[in-house]
């Protein structure tokens, strides 16, 4: 069995902003489960015996459903970027340095003052249908992107898609866009099929054609996705053998995490993720035992926080937003969640991150927080709050700890739970005062943007989910969008940092920490490549691509 310790550092590069696990290999031995709340996790992988091999089935189960998979118009969480990616392909993906690169596309080239993009596309790929993906195709996917109500906002300073030729466009853009490419890395930069965004009605989102390795077979909502090989799929690995090497796949939901390793173990599916650290210990200690493989992300994974509606009673009142503040302790939380104290966020970066800066972020100082939360009932009355959640044992228990720690300050806190499509709607709708979320994993900090930005604050759908709109937030993410200097880009994340702190939209819990268990005849879990042969990033916000994945 091949042994593998991850452990971090950081590519002090332009489009290298995410934490990138460095492997070390030994023969012999077996991982354990961390008993002492270090934080690190080892990889246990078994090696392969010979070269990859064409056919077989693997079924992965999945931390929830999604609502659908059109790039352009549905809501895409982890789960849904596993279909994604199984059914079309990016423009771009992260390299294993953590720096973008062409995929879909052959290449990108901006003009000096970042405002002109010229795209060039590669030759003879075409769509599960049959139709070339040429500048049309993108454009059209773009386009539709940029009208779209929910996904729109992305790509707002797109200004102008051109097509120069079927191998190539120029996107022109409003304000300069250094970082262009990396934000077409995520859901808005997957490229569908003419046919399916001139689809009508469920079509649209329920039978989606992409350029990607698997072809959809069948989608029966939270039971099963399956696809089955692209026989016609444009990639081959470097020895020329055409892939995906698996004949088909199926993700299936399982939202419970430790039902999902139970699945596993007793060998109803191959492959589970998991950011659930019940679950990751009991992964490790199997994989310690022989009896599954065990691979860890050691990437800038997302964060997991409280987040205000920054425009709904009473929390649009800054100071319930930072006395709430003061009144939580994290550190308690991770021990719900038996999360490691490594793990303890105060930021949306971790504190190798080259974009870490110290901000202020103050909690568990109940007397500061009572004071300013009195304050408040004194002018206002007394203050209650709805805290939300999905029905994930972890996060309820998280949920319930909150609110005994809230409560114990004066506010009367009513928890709620709803499945992850229905937490994702309202979020978006505004339709919630504060949640239990986990986002920000963009490798390229740019990619999150959308996130933070008050241009996508208002509106019956909005990106920026806290609805915090600031001045001097939205000035910083321009400054750090608009250049390539690594300097200035990291002075002015640490202005939104310290500015965020103070509006307080976010209460910083803990860093994720994404996994995956893997039955024993799994290949090549997430060793990938990218299509001009140099190595992907391993994992990329959490998510696996299973185009090189066989079984043995």
């Amino acid at each position: 069995m091949e042994k593998r310790a991850g452990f971090r550092r950081w590519a002090p590069v332009v489009a290298a902003v995410m934490a990138i696990g460095l492997i070390a290999s030994a023969c012999g031995g077996s991982s354990s489960s961390d008993s002492d709340q270090s934080g690190k996790t080892t990889d246990v992988t078994i090696k392969a015996s010979g070269p990859p091999k064409a056919g077989g089935s693997i079924k992965f189960a999945l931390e929830a459903e999604t609502d659908g998979f059109n790039p352009s118009s549905n809501r895409w969480a982890i789960s849904g970027y596993m279909v994604g990616n199984a059914v079309f392909d990016p423009l771009t993906a992260y390299d294993a340095e953590g720096k973008w690169a062409p995929y879909l596309a052959k290449s990108f080239t901006p003009s000096a003052d970042f405002k002109t993009w010229t795209v060039d596309l590669r030759a003879g790929v075409n769509f599960s249908d049959g139709t070339p993906v040429d500048a049309a195709a993108v454009k059209l996917a773009l386009d539709t992107v940029k009208a779209n109500a929910l996904t729109g906002a992305a790509l707002a300073n797109m200004s102008t898609i051109t097509v120069v030729s079927p191998s190539q466009l120029t996107i022109a853009t409003t304000d300069p866009w250094a970082s262009l490419p990396a934000v077409l890395t995520t859901q808005v930069g997957f490229i569908a099929a003419p046919a399916q965004y001139k689809a009508e009605g469920a079509a649209a989102t329920r039978q989606p054609i992409g350029s990607g390795p698997f072809i959809q077979k069948e989608w029966v909502p939270d039971s099963r996705w399956v696809g089955t090989k692209n026989a016609n799929y444009w990639r081959s690995d470097d020895k020329g053998n055409k892939l995906p090497y698996l004949d088909s796949v199926e993700f299936r939901p399982i939202v419970d995490p430790q039902n999902r390793v139970n699945a596993l173990i007793s060998g109803d599916v191959q492959m589970i993720h998991t950011t659930d650290w019940p679950a990751i210990n009991r992964l490790q200690s199997e994989a310690a035992s022989g009896n599954i493989q065990f691979v860890a992300d050691n990437t800038e994974t997302e964060e997991s926080f409280l987040m205000f509606n920054t425009a709904k009673a009473p929390v649009d009142d800054v100071r319930v937003r930072q006395g709430l503040t003061l009144c939580t302790d994290p550190a308690a939380s991770l021990v719900v969640g038996e999360t490691p104290t490594e793990r303890l966020a105060t930021s949306q970066f971790t504190k190798d991150s080259p974009w870490y800066s110290e901000n202020g972020f103050t909690t568990n100082d109940v007397a500061k927080g009572k004071a300013l939360l009195d304050q408040v009932k004194a002018e206002k009355g007394p203050i209650t709050v709805s805290l939300g959640t999905t029905p994930v044992p972890a996060n309820t228990n998280t949920t319930a700890l909150i609110k005994q720690q809230w409560e114990a300050c004066g506010v009367t806190v009513n928890t709620t739970t709803s499945d992850q499509s229905k937490f994702v709607s309202d979020a978006v709708t505004g339709n919630y005062t504060v949640n239990l979320w986990r986002q920000f994993a963009a490798s390229d900090p740019d990619g999150d943007y959308v996130w933070w930005t008050g241009k996508n604050a208002s509106g019956p759908l909005t990106l920026n989910i806290a609805r915090l709109k600031d001045a001097q937030i939205d000035a910083a993410l321009d400054k750090a969008r608009a250049s390539n200097d690594p300097a200035v880009r990291k002075q002015a994340y640490a202005d939104m940092q310290k500015r965020q702190t103070e509006l307080a939209p976010y209460i910083w819990l803990s860093h994720s920490q994404w996994a995956i268990g893997a039955a024993k005849n799994v290949r090549n879990i997430t060793n990938q490549t990218l299509p001009d042969g140099q190595a992907a990033l391993p994992f990329q916000r959490g998510e696996v691509r299973l185009t090189q994945t066989w079984v043995e």
